[in-house]
């Protein structure tokens, strides 16, 4: 049986590859997630997650794109070393795009695994469930034309890459929000057990529309934000107790994804380990360039 699990730290991933040339790596990027690596889903959609205005995107020619940040996400920086086109927002690209069959983004910036997670006050946001649908229809609608068999599509989606960066909001917006019963329902790792167990079923969904290669990221250090701080008033130390609740759900996603990766046939299950970079930002500034130590300042998820 095929199969392989990998325990990368964030800044080795550039990211299955240590290739710096711009030769085309892979056929195609999928990303799923959340404002890490949104970069327009959200301009068209009823949510106050929306980041179309200045000063996001102020190093962009044209302003603001739709990412939460000035400039590139890190699934950009993805595709630039891959050698493909930084992959467009799905509900943004007419599907006759030239290159579209390289990958699509289908990031939505207050999504979450659980299909609730950012829609109080009833706002839309794209779940991570609603994500998986428009790949299916990426997959079903959209791709055949551009093959020839029903095998050389099967075969392009088992070389292409899929990045899932998303459980954040399912914390600062569910878990930890007044606005969700969730706290009352359940214990720090029951809530946990849910999130990594909804995750897995969607990774399942994707192994069984065709994706075969994946980059799955764990939570950052979110005690470390100023909003957990405030909450907390432990500034400048971050939250212990925000981040012993990353800690627990980070820890049961590598044991599920080591599992799933066992499970599935050939499969590639990479857990990019961003917690420790983040609270390293804080422990250590200097190494980073920082003068003092200031909380990590984190956009919105």
């Amino acid at each position: 049986m095929g199969r392989t699990f990998m325990l990368l730290v964030v800044v080795c991933i550039f990211f299955f590859f240590t290739v710096e040339s711009q030769a085309q790596i892979v056929p195609a990027l999928y990303v799923f997630g959340d404002s890490f690596v949104v970069s327009g889903n959200d301009n068209p959609l009823d949510t106050d997650a929306k980041a179309n205005y200045a000063p996001y995107g102020i190093d962009f020619p044209n302003g603001p794109t739709g990412r939460v940040t000035n400039g590139l996400t890190i699934a950009d920086f993805f595709a630039q070393l891959l050698g493909i086109q930084v992959p467009p927002p799905f509900l943004l690209v007419n599907a006759t795009a030239e290159k579209f069959y390289e990958g699509f983004n289908y990031a939505s910036g207050s999504a979450g695994i659980r299909s609730e997670t950012g829609t109080a006050g009833q706002e839309v946001t794209l779940s991570m469930e609603k994500q998986i649908e428009l790949f299916r229809k990426t997959v079903q609608e959209y791709l055949p034309s551009h093959f020839s068999s029903a095998i050389e599509l099967k075969d392009y989606l088992s070389k292409s890459i899929f990045l899932v960066i998303i459980g954040s909001n399912d914390y600062s917006h569910n878990y930890l929000s007044t606005q969700y019963n969730s706290s009352r329902i359940y214990n720090m790792k029951q809530f946990a057990d849910l999130l990594t167990y909804g995750l897995e079923q969607q990774l399942q969904e994707l192994y069984l529309l065709g994706a075969r290669k994946f980059v799955v990221f764990e939570i950052d250090a979110m005690g470390c934000e100023p909003a957990f701080l405030q909450i907390e008033k432990s500034n400048p130390k971050c939250s212990e107790k925000v981040n012993s609740y990353i800690g627990t759900y980070n820890h049961k996603l590598g044991v599920m994804l080591e599992r799933v990766g066992k499970a599935v046939v050939n499969s590639t299950f990479v857990l990019a380990k961003r917690y420790q970079i983040m609270n390293d930002l804080v422990a250590n500034p200097t190494r980073y360039g920082e003068s003092s130590s200031l909380p990590f300042k984190n956009p919105l998820h």
